[in-house]
């Protein structure tokens, strides 16, 4: 995949005075791991993260928060396009991929997942309880760091 747009037009800055280089700063390291989860390979990755940074520059300036989603989906919508639903062996549904994916490579808030699959946030909620009990049950005597599932 090539990058077919530079931050060259981009004036680098907006509400909150923010830079490309504060922006980029910001949210590369989580924006690369959530399409690197996707990928599985960091050259794929860079190019995607680089690409979705430039959809986000590219319209028009937008306060940190509104940026942040904005790049979140240019990712979102690059990385399903490069790879559909296949399955991955580890009884997860692509839903379930998806907001796992999106909770906790890219750390972003069940608010933000919820605006961004268009699912009202105790969809996202069930839909992490789900996924978090296949995962354990995938892993017998194995702990899954951090995770309390409730409910499910």
């Amino acid at each position: 995949m090539g990058l077919k747009h530079s931050f060259a037009g981009w004036n680098g800055s907006g509400p909150g005075d923010l830079t490309v280089r504060e922006r980029f700063g910001a949210h590369f390291p989580r924006l690369f791991a959530y399409v690197r989860s996707w990928t599985g390979d960091d050259a794929a990755a860079g190019d995607i993260t680089v690409e979705a940074f430039c959809r986000a520059f590219g319209r028009p300036a937008a306060s940190p928060a509104e940026f942040r989603s904005s790049l979140f989906s240019a990712a979102f919508q690059l990385c399903r396009r490069l790879r559909p639903a296949a399955p991955r062996g580890d009884g997860l549904s692509r839903q379930e991929r998806d907001v796992l994916g999106l909770l906790f490579d890219a750390r972003l808030s069940r608010d933000e997942v919820s605006a961004l699959l268009n699912a009202d946030r105790r969809s996202v909620t069930s839909t992490l309880i789900r996924g978090l009990a296949k995962l354990r049950k995938s892993a017998p005597g194995a702990a899954i760091a951090g995770c309390s599932i409730q409910g499910g």
